[in-house]
Parts: C-alpha cells; sequence; structure tokens
C-alpha cells in the first residue's frame, strides 16, 4: 500500500499552527487527518502531568533559566512520561502513514529538548513536509497580548494553590514562557517551506502548502536526518 503524506506544522504558540491545519484539509479532495502536539499535551495526557499539575516534573515541566534570578524567564523540559507521551505521538504519525492515511499535524520543531530529533527518527522512510510559520517576534507579542487562549478546563483543575485564581497563573505561566519558547521554536534552520503568517492568510497559507508539495517530496526531514545520525 503507497504511503500517506505527512505535513508537520511547525512554529511557537499564536504563530497560526491550528488555524492552518484545519483550512488546509478543507481545500484536498484527499482525505487528511488533523492531529497535533495540543491533542498530546492538552487532552491525550492526563492534566496532573501538565504545567500546572501536581506530577508536572514527570511531564511538561517550567523552570527560570537562571535559578537565581526570580524574575528569569522561563523554559521548558519534559520528565519520563512527558518524553513516553512525544515518542508515542511520533509512532502514531508513522503508523497513520503506513496505512496510506494523509495526515497535517501541529507540532514543536524543538532541537533543544530535541523533540525534532525524535521525530525525525521515527518517521524514517516515510514522505514528510516540514513546514514553518513564523510571524515577528514583535509582532506576535501584540498578537498574543490580544488573543483568548482557551486551555483545557482540567488544567484550571490542577493549577497547584487553589486560593490563587487559576487562570491568572495559566496566563502568568504562559507569558513568562513565550519568550523561551520562540526562541526555541526556531532554533532548527532547515525547513521545505517557511511563511511569514502575518503577510499571508490561512487560506494563502495552504496555496503554499500545495505549491511546495507539487514540486516533489520534502527533503528537510533527509537533511536533518544526515545532521542528527549520531545523535
Amino acid at each position: 500500500m503507497q504511503v500517506g503524506q505527512i505535513i508537520i506544522v511547525a512554529g511557537t504558540s499564536g504563530a497560526g499552527k491550528t488555524t492552518t491545519i484545519e483550512a488546509f484539509p478543507k481545500r484536498q479532495n484527499d482525505s487528511y487527518l488533523m492531529f497535533g502536539i495540543d491533542n498530546l499535551l492538552g487532552t491525550m495526557m492526563p492534566a496532573d502531568y501538565s504545567l500546572f499539575g501536581e506530577k508536572t516534573k514527570e511531564g511538561m515541566y517550567s523552570y527560570p533559566e537562571d535559578p537565581d534570578d526570580a524574575d528569569s524567564r522561563l523554559a521548558a523540559g519534559f520528565g519520563d512520561i512527558g518524553w513516553r507521551g512525544i515518542h508515542a505521538f511520533h509512532e502514531m504519525i508513522a503508523a497513520a502513514s503506513r496505512t496510506g492515511q494523509n495526515l497535517i499535524a501541529d507540532h514543536l520543531a524543538f532541537v533543544d529538548p530535541p523533540i525534532l530529533q525524535d521525530c525525525v527518527k521515527r518517521l524514517e522512510g516515510l514522505p514528510v513536509l516540514l513546514v514553518n510559520l513564523k510571524p515577528p517576534y514583535e509582532v506576535l507579542m501584540e498578537r498574543l497580548a490580544t488573543r483568548q487562549v482557551h486551555l483545557p478546563d482540567t488544567f484550571e483543575e490542577v493549577a497547584r494553590t487553589p486560593e490563587d485564581d487559576a487562570r491568572l497563573v495559566i496566563a502568568n505561566t504562559m507569558q513568562k514562557l513565550t519568550p523561551w519558547f520562540y526562541d526555541a521554536s526556531y532554533k532548527n534552520d532547515i525547513w521545505d517551506l517557511e511563511i511569514d503568517t502575518i503577510q499571508h492568510s490561512p487560506e494563502e497559507v495552504s496555496r503554499l502548502i500545495e505549491e511546495r508539495l507539487a514540486e516533489g517530496p520534502g527533503t528537510a526531514f533527509e537533511q536533518l536526518r544526515e545532521r542528527y545520525q549520531d545523535a
């Protein structure tokens, strides 16, 4: 059976990943499953292992980049359960492709921590187009300042101190994480397609992806596999 096309849409929060993976399949004659890291971290993984849960150190956790500075920006890391979920997430994408199913997924192309390297390894032999959505930093900050972020209700239920307002705790944490997320999302310099989502509407982004697919298979994962073959 012919394998399905995989499209990985990467970028930081607010870059337009979710909008893209919703818009693109509507334009296609072939069926595309919609999947993503938000499904994994926000829905599939129990909230106790989230940034705000009691078991955060085992899942996805935040920590100050400078432990001696109370105002230091936050960075993110993953514990054993978090990494297990990420490995499974990549294997799910691979399994869908091997059945002949096309799939478009939003993702975080972090090289540190090495999420991208694991994705490259587990999707070996499958057709992957790696798309980077990157609005300018200043514009992204303005967009996030006025954006309504809808987090799963379970996050509010496990936000640590009951006497604090859960939404405020979550908003403050995400605000402190945003600069690190931006840097971590764009450390990678190998892509099949890069798009400024300030300059292009979701429909235009979808059209650009279609045009790149028409040019031939993606090559970014092959280049990344060569770069990280000893990792």
